[in-house]
């Protein structure tokens, strides 16, 4: 019988750690190098990681590995802590051993100790339904193709608007670029001595975009967009495919980015709904407040009281009043008692904005995304 360690790492196993992701992606799918794939988090000039990673040892070395990294989310006045899982990997000669069993057990023990409020993964529904996560959010998905640029900018010459690559070699362009992203109001909190690391993770490019020589804005390859002038958008892409010379462009847009949407809406060849990640709710209470109030901003509520009890956690009432949130315990009976995938399937699934709710008009589904360069 083989004895296995399970514990937190240590500073000491910083290149274990990077070498094992290495070799059991590798081996799985094609060549990986976690320090250029996924700088933000494995780069030698990012922060030390060695505090969320947690393994499984046999004589002393890594066999299995879960990673949860630490994420703020800012939306508008709120945030939320988050933990983002990833780098899910097993030796292939230890599978089936249960390793797994045992270290999303202490990823998600460790992300309730460090008070995060929800967390977050992707990965084969059914299995991380048994660690309490589901797919939840929206995320509408519009393409944009040349032939509908050609038809909608029909003779408009975007000539004047230029591309160039972000490095810190022109330190201006990354603090343009930086304080952009924290102008949006649904951003990560992004460190501006890792920003760099994270715009070019997961072999993206960031470009900032020029109208007549001065930056508006900034493009990443893995769909984010950010302009000063949003009625730009459609200069920008068709600049932007010229440039990349490419003959479509897909764009992922959050519910609260209505000018975006509407601007989307008329210009694009195909759209679609669809759901952001798979996520486990930890604090109900402040999940609630942080997203409905979000939903707020961009939307008129229904006035209503709503009593939720989650499994064996303390009732909590949610109050809208004039399009103000507030929620809190109250002691109230509950108009719903469920379980904490009933409950999540109803505060954020897609199918509760089709389907009969117990709550009032418009507060359902919560909205929850990010954008790539925020995930892990």
């Amino acid at each position: 019988m083989k004895e296995t360690q399970y514990l937190l790492a240590t500073p000491q196993d910083r290149e274990e750690i990077v070498d094992f992701a290495n070799f059991v992606f590798s081996q799985a799918h094609e060549p990986h190098d976690f320090k250029k794939l996924l700088p933000k988090a494995y780069a030698d000039n990012a922060p030390d990681f060695s505090d969320w990673h947690f393994l499984a040892k046999q004589n002393g070395r890594i066999r299995a590995m879960v990673a949860c990294r630490p994420l703020e989310m800012n939306m508008l006045d709120k945030k939320l802590s988050c933990g983002f899982i990833g780098t899910v990997s097993v030796h292939p000669y230890s599978r089936g051993e249960g390793h797994m069993k045992h270290l999303m057990k202490m990823a998600m023990d460790n992300a309730r100790e460090r008070g995060h409020d929800l967390m977050i993964l992707g990965g084969q529904r059914q299995r991380y339904n048994y660690f309490g996560f589901e797919h939840m959010g929206v995320s509408l998905h519009y393409g944009v193709n040349t032939t509908n640029l050609r038809h909608v900018l029909r003779d408009t010459d975007v000539s004047h608007i230029t591309f160039s690559v972000l490095t810190e070699d022109k330190p201006e362009e990354v603090d343009y670029c930086w304080n952009l992203s924290n102008s949006m109001p649904v951003h990560g909190t992004r460190p501006r001595e890792e920003y760099l690391n994270i715009m070019h993770s997961w072999n993206a490019e960031c470009y900032v975009v020029r109208v007549s020589g001065e930056m508006k804005g900034y493009v990443m390859t893995a769909g984010e967009i950010a302009l000063e002038d949003e009625q730009m958008l459609p200069l920008v892409l068709k600049a932007y495919l010229q440039f990349m010379n490419q003959n479509e462009i897909e764009l992922h847009c959050a519910p609260y980015q209505k000018e975006r949407i509407h601007i989307l809406s008329r210009l694009c060849e195909y759209r679609s709904i669809g759901t952001f990640e798979m996520i486990h709710i930890l604090n109900y209470p402040k999940v609630v407040d942080t997203l409905l109030s979000l939903k707020a901003s961009y939307m008129r509520l229904e006035d209503g009281v709503f009593t939720l009890k989650v499994d064996e956690q303390t009732p909590f009432t949610i109050r809208v009043k004039d399009n103000k949130v507030s929620v809190a315990e109250e002691g109230l009976e509950p108009d719903a008692a469920l379980t904490h995938l009933e409950a999540q399937r109803l505060l954020m699934d897609l199918e509760s904005a089709l389907c009969e709710s117990r709550m009032p008009l418009g507060w359902l589904p919560l909205p929850f995304t990010m954008t790539a360069a925020d995930t892990f």
